[in-house]
């Protein structure tokens, strides 16, 4: 796959082919694992997911091939091993370079990315009915939904406490101390029906 050029020199967008490439919940949940700790092996993906590394080839084999995820072979004492990290379009810019296509956008990719989590929900929900409630347990989920009105510069600030708030997630990713926990953040113009139904968003 060729990598797109900016005229102006600006980092390039995302095209059709990585945004299909994470359309799978795994494969997002792969490469948001994979950025996290730099280097991960397959046994490192197989133990955070919970899923067998044969089942996981497939899916690095697709985000490798949209340069989402680079491999690296590593030759040690025991059998040579594949090591992945983040590949060259992690860089880019995270929206649809072919704005026209509905299918290839960050809205889709918000949609999915809450659908997901409330399949995640769902299982942590079941998890917690075959056990003895404690409560430990429930302080160790949060649920805030609010609808408001923000300006520019409110907008601003929330971005920036977001920003501050994935920073520290992702630090703890990387240190991996304590149990998994699923963190989401998202924020977006509230439209009414009528709105959608006549096309205004503002």
């Amino acid at each position: 796959m060729s990598t797109p050029t900016s005229p102006d020199g600006a980092r390039p967008s995302w095209t059709a082919a990585q945004w299909d490439a994470i359309s799978s919940a795994h494969r997002l949940q792969l490469l948001q694992f994979i950025e996290g700790a730099g280097r991960a092996t397959i046994k490192d993906l197989s133990g955070w997911t919970g899923r067998t590394g044969t089942s996981l080839y497939p899916h690095l084999e697709i985000l490798e091939a949209a340069q989402l995820v680079a491999v690296e072979i590593e030759v040690g004492k025991g059998r040579p091993r594949r090591v992945y990290m983040p590949g060259p379009a992690v860089a880019w810019e995270r929206q649809s370079s072919e704005p026209a296509n509905e299918g290839h956008s960050s809205i889709s990719l918000g949609a999915q990315l809450l659908s997901d989590l409330a399949l995640r929900l769902r299982r942590w929900g079941k998890a917690r009915m075959k056990k003895a409630v404690e409560a430990r347990d429930l302080r160790n989920a949060a649920l805030v939904s609010e609808t408001t009105w923000l300006d520019d510069q409110q907008l601003q600030e929330v971005n920036a406490k977001v920003n501050e708030l994935m920073s520290f997630v992702r630090e703890a990713r990387a240190q991996r101390r304590g149990k998994r926990h699923n963190v989401a953040v998202y924020h977006f113009p509230d439209v009414t029906l009528r709105e959608a139904r006549d096309g205004v968003t503002e």
